[in-house]
């Protein structure tokens, strides 16, 4: 395996596998004896029925595209060369968003392969994967802010069936949040690549920025006031607890920073479905201090994962029963 890499982003290493070294002197008397000129490096054998892995390192200096290439020579003889072509961008973003999925949909698409410029594969992807009709499912990522001193502050724009909190929000300098998709559907459905969109744009504070605050829109001021009600046993009027939600800070935008990010989201909501073998289980009489055991079968006939408990009947009770007994003589 040959690695070419013009700026030294890529790294090629092995996994410990069954591959063994398999040096030029192994060959060398075959290669003369066909009238080959044996390789001038060690090579590596795969035997017959096993399978290895490589680990490939992508480490960009520079905020780009870059692109490399291994070359893969194959066969008893070494004449088959096989190209693995490598893309990759590195970038240097003001703000990122980490614990994404590649989208795998958008990697295999037969367009990107007829391309005279292959693509980097995206990570903006959230699989929630198979989700029961009425059932909140959940997916969570990262929103990074890469700056030293520049606020910034993020806004969702997204539907009644995907709830992103927070929605709208501050990131100070250096700071990162975790966000929440919370998907729940009334009514069975399937979505493919669902796109959604996070405006971004650097802004300043109008007080100076050690003063303020972090901010987004679950954050609430809790308050107590007085009531009209009073409690006998004392000399106070009772106080109600207010809730409201904080105040954002005030900004200003810089127009020319604004730009959008772009998340893709997954998601196949169905019922669930089960069948029972029976629904009456009847043992047979059992003594005191015995144990008698049936068994039924409950299958999964819905398209999701079934979740389940057994809980008692309120009104189910136990009816006894006269025991007799036998004497033996």
């Amino acid at each position: 395996l040959n690695l070419e890499d013009e700026h030294g982003a890529f790294s090629l290493k092995s996994r410990p596998s069954t591959l063994d070294d398999f040096h030029t002197e192994d060959v060398e008397e075959f290669c003369i004896g066909n009238g080959n000129k044996p390789p001038n490096k060690p090579y590596l054998l795969l035997r017959r029925g096993r399978s290895t892995e490589f680990d490939v390192t992508f480490k960009p200096t520079l905020a780009q595209r870059l692109e490399g290439k291994i070359h893969v020579l194959v066969g008893d003889l070494y004449v088959h060369n096989i190209v693995i072509e490598l893309v990759g961008e590195g970038h240097k973003d003001e703000f990122t968003l980490d614990g994404l999925e590649e989208d795998t949909e958008e990697r295999n698409a037969e367009s990107s392969l007829k391309k005279d410029i292959i693509d980097a594969v995206r990570v903006n992807h959230i699989q929630f994967g198979e989700c029961p009709v009425g059932k909140p499912c959940h997916r969570t990522f990262t929103i990074t802010n890469h700056t030293h001193k520049q606020a910034m502050r993020f806004q969702w724009k997204a539907d009644s069936t995907f709830q992103f909190s927070p929605k709208v929000g501050h990131l100070l300098p250096g700071c990162a949040k975790d966000i929440t998709v919370t998907l729940k559907s009334d009514v069975p459905a399937v979505f493919r690549r669902h796109l959604v969109k996070c405006k971004v744009a650097r802004i300043n504070f109008e007080l100076p920025q050690r003063k303020v605050q972090d901010w987004d829109d679950r954050m609430s001021i809790v308050t107590w006031k007085d009531t009209t009600r009073t409690d006998p046993a004392a000399s106070w009027p009772e106080k109600e607890k207010v809730v409201k939600p904080a105040p954002e800070p005030a900004y200003t935008v810089e127009e020319e920073s604004i730009q959008e990010a772009e998340v893709y989201l997954s998601a196949f909501v169905a019922y669930s479905q089960f069948k029972l073998s029976t629904v009456v289980v009847q043992l047979k009489d059992t003594a005191p201090n015995q144990t008698r055991t049936a068994t039924f079968r409950m299958c999964n006939t819905g398209k999701v994962a079934l979740k389940y408990t057994w809980v008692e009947a309120a009104d189910s009770e136990a009816v006894e029963k006269p025991y007799f007994t036998t004497l033996m003589r």
